[in-house]
């Protein structure tokens, strides 16, 4: 079953006594959850009871034992357990032999990143209930995301705004989700949300700091990068999120200097691209300064640094000062100057 299914089954009222959400995304396994909360919810005067729990944290016994438990006042006993792998081959087997013959007024949620360790578990609930894959979107899947997650909340995101955001916040789903309000609420009564939108949202000190850090690095002060990047990272930006605002400005720099070697006013540049008029004025600015071999250097040390977050235990600021540093360098400066 895939979670469109699971989302159409739940409007029905086919509510299975137990689940199992397999899969990298816990963002859209948490919402699901909720989701799968509010199906169950009495209608009227009945008691719910809804728990949480982490398997490296809970006995499979005890669990066991609370859901043979009927609700003394009615009602359907939930449970949702993360991380099932955690649990060594007994539990697992005891939990599986429970799940064969699991009574009707327990809903049991059990969530794990694969099947691979937890082969058996998985066939016992298929055998009397679901297995439901949910898959994170990656960067051409999450746009589409953002504009469906914009449709239910009322509002149209425009596909130009939900590339944008992307660009901006990379593709992590509660990151998106979060950003995605605070733009809803921004927007207000209006039912359309456009790219000028997200970067009013912004705010000017995050757009002009993150042009700033850009600045500084061109112009080889490492101490004026550095108080940048330390300057976004204390107002609360995710360093991944700084790495990719930083791509994505550079983009918009090759972008808007390819633009204007064609000719092409900076008016037309925007729609052409995309982008706010106030973007593309800045990145004007910085087009004249920055050699295409510049821009490639600087877009392969982000590509470089991104891979280190994620694949190393560093801390994920420090890479970010080393880019810093390293981008600022007086040899980097000398290389790759406009001739």
């Amino acid at each position: 079953m895939d979670t469109e299914e699971f989302r159409k089954a739940l409007r029905a009222g086919k509510i299975e006594p137990v689940y199992l959400f397999l899969g990298p995304s816990t963002f859209l396994m948490g919402e699901a959850w909720n989701k799968l909360l509010s199906a169950l919810l009495p209608k009227a005067g009945g008691r719910f009871n809804g728990e949480r729990l982490q398997a490296k944290e809970t006995e499979p016994a005890d669990l066991i034992a609370r859901l043979a438990v009927v609700p003394m006042f009615g009602g359907r006993r939930a449970i949702m357990v993360d991380n099932v792998e955690a649990w060594g081959k007994g539990p697992l087997s005891a939990v599986e032999a429970f799940v064969r013959r699991i009574p009707a007024s327990a809903c049991l949620v059990m969530t794990a990143s694969s099947r691979k360790s937890i082969e058996g578990l998985a066939k016992a609930v298929e055998a009397k209930g679901k297995v439901i894959l949910f898959r994170s979107p990656g960067e051409r899947e999450a746009p589409r995301w953002l504009v469906e997650r914009a449709r239910q909340m009322g509002k149209t995101l425009s596909n130009r705004a939900a590339f944008l955001l992307v660009e901006t916040s990379g593709t992590d789903l509660q990151t998106l989700a979060s950003e995605l309000d605070k733009i809803c609420t921004f927007a207000g009564e209006r039912d359309r949300i456009e790219p000028e939108d997200i970067l009013e949202a912004a705010g000017p000190h995050r757009t002009f700091s993150a042009f700033d850090l850009l600045d500084h690095i061109k112009g080889g002060q490492a101490d004026k990068a550095l108080a940048s990047l330390r300057s976004l990272v204390l107002s609360g930006e995710l360093p991944l999120k700084i790495l990719s605002t930083l791509a994505w400005q550079i983009r918009i720099v090759w972008q808007v200097k390819d633009g204007l070697r064609q000719g092409i006013p900076e008016s037309q540049l925007a729609k052409r691209i995309g982008a706010h008029p106030f973007v593309v004025k800045k990145a004007s600015e910085q087009a004249g300064r920055f050699s295409d071999a510049y821009l490639y250097r600087v877009i392969e040390a982000v590509g470089q640094t991104d891979i280190a977050i994620k694949s190393t235990g560093t801390s994920p600021e420090l890479l970010l000062e080393d880019l810093v540093l390293n981008l600022t360098s007086p040899d980097v400066g000398q290389e790759t100057t406009e001739r």
